[in-house]
């Protein structure tokens, strides 16, 4: 079954987003399965916090973690082709760039407790690193 989460929760109010962020789950899940990235894979940062109560704010980036080294070649090498977007991998974490949307994606070693909240896998606020925004 298609992931479409942010579309059915309207995540974002720009329709362009949900829709990326669904083909990014669709992509992912196809390539490594659901039940693997729902320990390896989530949304962190400040979107993270406002998914788990926090004040809603401005969001400059999108940000995702890892701690699967297979999953962040994959989404360095493959995801960027794969949905036409810039993107610019450094040693822990890769920038995308999409219609003027800014994504990010983090590698760690330990994403820690990973909430589902409506559907979405989240990092658990307590444990997002200070530098992701």
């Amino acid at each position: 079954m298609a992931y479409d989460n942010f579309t059915k929760e309207v995540l974002f109010s720009d329709s362009k987003v949900n829709i990326l962020c669904n083909c990014i789950y669709n992509i992912l899940e196809a390539e490594f399965t659901k039940a693997s990235l729902d320990t390896k894979f989530c949304i962190t940062g400040t979107v993270a916090k406002i998914i788990q109560g926090a004040a809603l704010t401005d969001i400059p980036v999108i940000p995702f973690i890892t701690n699967d080294d297979a999953i962040y070649k994959f989404c360095s090498t493959e995801l960027p082709k794969l949905l036409n977007m810039k993107a610019f991998a450094l040693k822990n974490r890769i920038q995308y760039q999409w219609e003027g949307v800014y994504l990010e994606l983090w590698l760690t070693n330990d994403t820690k407790t990973i909430n589902t909240v409506n559907g979405f896998l989240v990092q658990d606020t307590a444990v997002i690193p200070t530098n992701i925004k």
